[in-house]
């Protein structure tokens, strides 16, 4: 029984000290970034059978994972700076293409940024989706309504813009290249420009009518 007990005992130690060679899933910091590689290095230690433990080393040539579609043409991509925290997966396989037989190890780690832990307050309720950069953001309400927050200003770079809706500008509305449409306008308030205005081809400026019987006006001054 002794004999049966001890062998039991040694097997259950070799697969303890097996699978502590194992290597999952572990959280890690991001030590340095570039062009889609990243150096980690694992946050927790290496637990050995015996009770010792170990640090892990800084893991070099990580590939950072981000969601990607449409044969890698569209995805959701962020800033990674160092300091930032991930998990490190392992894959059960070399994924360099070799012949090697080596499993779970940590030089076949794929990065997956995010933080951990309680999610940061951004003062959205749960009917809202974010995406943010500092207090810029752009997000998506519950009942379809699209906010857009951007303290620096909003740029678009496009041969066109079509807008089929009711357009409301609470600011001051400027243009550079000129204006044009068709349709009516009403305008409450006071219409000033600096160059003239036209009206079928009629300019305000150049205008002359006839007063009753007389003479045309003048020009208009």
């Amino acid at each position: 029984m002794a004999e049966s007990n001890n062998l039991m005992q040694a097997f259950q130690t070799l697969i303890q000290s097996e699978t502590s060679q194992m290597n999952t899933a572990v959280d890690g910091i991001i030590e340095s970034y570039a062009s889609g590689i990243a150096s980690v290095k694992p946050i927790p230690k290496q637990r050995f059978v015996d009770g010792t433990s170990l640090d892990y080393p800084v893991i070099p040539n990580v590939p950072v994972m981000w969601p990607r579609f449409a044969g890698d043409i569209a995805g959701v991509k962020g800033p990674v700076r160092p300091g930032d925290k991930c998990l490190l997966v392992f894959c059960q396989q070399a994924v360099d293409d070799s012949d090697d037989e080596r499993r779970f190890s940590l030089t076949d780690a794929y990065c997956i940024v995010g933080g951990f832990g309680a999610a940061k307050d951004r003062g959205a309720e749960n009917d809202q989706m974010q995406l943010y950069f500092g207090e810029a953001y752009v997000a998506l309400t519950e009942d379809g309504k699209l906010l857009i927050n951007a303290p620096a200003g909003v740029e678009i770079t496009t041969p066109e813009t079509l807008n089929k809706g009711l357009l409301t500008t609470e600011g001051k509305l400027s243009y550079q290249a000129g204006m044009s449409g068709t349709g009516g306008a009403t305008i409450n308030g006071t219409v000033k420009a600096t160059g003239d205005v036209q009206g079928s081809g009629i300019s305000l400026i150049q205008h002359t009518h006839r007063e009753h019987d007389g003479p045309s006006t003048g020009s208009a001054q």
